[in-house]
């Protein structure tokens, strides 16, 4: 594989302002994932075979086994699961995989309907990396994970309303499913993404599969950029996440983070939001309500919580916020996720 894309990341990254490196949380992760990327075969990026891909957002899977878990737990469980549990009807109910899976699309058809969205029929995955957890509904693909980011595209679309040609950014794209979503029900939308080196790397290169690379700006072209006055609408664009102060004089419909923000320092939250507070219309934040852990390999120092998220934006409305569901159940890692909007005051 080639990844002198990558190098070209890490290198500009490296030079980049201390405020714009990875915080303690994915500090913990950085060399895992890098030498993962170096040995990986991205054709099996959503199959399981690489776990710890799974921390931002590859985990088209039945059964997680999360790489901060003891190996020996994570071997017992794969036992349970490949030899004894199967398929077989051992849930409640009497159970099985498909019924969830038929569970969850049918209650994302019923969201998207009770939201105004388009249609989870006319949206199907790509099926690039062979994801683990893959079932097919009238022909189009899918997978439980995958449904999880239409549920957001919902929430969105009910409270503040797509038109089809908005301008998005989102920090922190982890798997770019999000945007696959947005762009495949709204292709006039255009779209910057800005996430740390390797996981915008791993994101590019699965958005080129999903999409095409007729629509993809990658982060070759992106790296030369001193301003956005010329983007080019309708495409999506992969930046660096150290390249985030391009948004300080640039106008935009609606910023987006799904969970990364909890996993940041406060005062870094503070430093990427300074560039975001006054040029979007409306902000969607999914993050853990109470905070992430402070405890573990995976921690913050210092938790940020619902009300600090409030106190961070200044000019901006509430408009909704309730608990975050996946597509099959609700989101209670961390003590529970919740998801909002907020909508830019009109004096501000």
């Amino acid at each position: 594989m080639d990844t002198s894309r990558l190098s070209h990341l890490l290198q500009a990254y490296r030079q980049a302002p201390p405020q714009f490196h990875a915080t303690s949380y994915w500090q913990s992760y950085e060399e895992e994932i890098l030498q993962t990327i170096a040995a990986a075969d991205l054709n099996e990026l959503r199959s399981g075979k690489y776990p710890v891909f799974a921390s931002f957002g590859f985990s088209d899977v039945v059964y997680t086994y999360h790489p901060n878990t003891p190996w020996w737990k994570n071997w017992l469980l794969k036992l349970l699961h490949r030899h004894v549990i199967k398929d077989r009807r051992v849930l409640p109910y009497g159970l099985r995989i498909p019924d969830i899976q038929r569970m969850a699309y049918h209650y994302c058809k019923l969201r998207g309907e009770l939201s105004g969205a388009r249609s989870i029929r006319d949206l199907a995955m790509s099926t690039f990396g062979n994801p683990g957890d893959l079932f097919k509904i009238q022909g189009r693909a899918y997978s439980v994970h995958f449904l999880s980011y239409y549920l957001r595209y919902c929430f969105v679309q009910q409270y503040v309303g797509f038109q089809g040609e908005e301008t998005v950014v989102e920090l922190g794209s982890g798997s770019g499913y999000q945007i696959e979503i947005l762009k495949k029900l709204h292709p006039g939308m255009t779209i910057l993404c800005f996430d740390l080196p390797a996981q915008i790397f791993l994101c590019e290169t699965y958005l080129t599969h999903a999409l095409g690379r007729g629509r993809i700006v990658g982060t070759e072209e992106t790296a030369q950029m001193t301003d956005l006055s010329g983007l080019r609408r309708g495409l999506v664009y992969c930046f660096g996440n150290w390249q985030f102060p391009l948004l300080e004089h640039f106008k935009f419909d609606g910023f987006w983070n799904a969970a990364s923000f909890g996993e940041m320092e406060p005062a870094v939250v503070q430093n990427y939001l300074s560039y975001v507070l006054g040029n979007a219309e409306w902000i969607y934040l999914l993050q853990a309500r109470r905070g992430k852990e402070t405890v573990g390999r995976a921690r913050v120092r210092q938790p940020i919580t619902f009300e600090d998220y409030a106190r961070y934006l200044p000019g901006y409305t509430l408009r909704k916020q309730q608990h975050a569901y996946q597509a099959h159940k609700r989101l209670t890692q961390s003590g529970g996720y919740f998801e909002a909007v907020w909508v830019k005051e009109e004096s501000s």
